[in-house]
């Protein structure tokens, strides 16, 4: 009957009432195995239904868990009633909350342009990096036609077909324009402004 589940606990409780009476001998003996099991995740389930009430379709974060915090310290102090206004702390943290809110603010700012930042080096960088590798084609195709056109000329001189001469003359045609392509590929976007 005196039994206060705010101030005792139950297994001091069962043991008071059971341990060391003969009628309770056999109960005690469940009792004291029931206590030592396991109870699961009781507090964290716990803590999920106290953070339902909490919860808020945008909420970010940080207030989540500051939300939670205060509840917890709360259900700690014995209810809402139980909390002294007139904490230091309390007031200081009160006092100092604009200013926090303006340094998070401001953390937010620096982190987006930041990614903005690292969004743009990363769009230069894909753009050089596609620069270099079609300069490179244009330089195996140089090599390849250039290849063909000397096989062709070779080719002509042995069989003195003057049809290969001129399958040759175009095949170098084309590796001058390639090569005047290759020229006109700058590795720097045009948009970048040297400082």
């Amino acid at each position: 009957m005196n039994f206060d589940p705010l101030k005792s606990r139950l297994d001091i409780l069962m043991h008071e009432t059971m341990s060391g009476k003969p009628a309770y001998s056999k109960l005690w003996n469940i009792v004291r195995m029931l206590l030592v099991l396991s109870h699961g995740q009781a507090a964290v389930e716990r803590g999920f239904s106290v953070n339902k009430p909490a919860e808020e379709v945008h909420l970010q974060r940080d207030t989540f868990v500051a939300n939670r915090i205060i509840c917890d310290y709360v259900n700690y102090v014995g209810g809402i009633d139980q909390v002294d206004v007139t904490f230091k702390e309390l007031l200081l943290s009160a006092t100092s909350a604009r200013q926090k809110y303006n340094l998070y603010l401001d953390e937010c700012k620096k982190k987006a342009e930041a990614e903005q930042s690292d969004k743009k080096r990363k769009a230069m960088s894909d753009q050089i990096e596609e620069l270099k590798k079609k300069k490179e084609r244009l330089q195996q195709d140089i090599s390849l036609l250039d290849t063909s056109a000397d096989a062709l000329l070779t080719k002509a001189e042995t069989t003195r077909s003057i049809k290969y001469v001129t399958e040759a003359n175009s095949l170098h045609r084309t590796v001058k324009e390639k090569a005047e392509e290759v020229k006109t590929v700058v590795l720097f976007p045009t948009y970048v402004k040297c400082q």
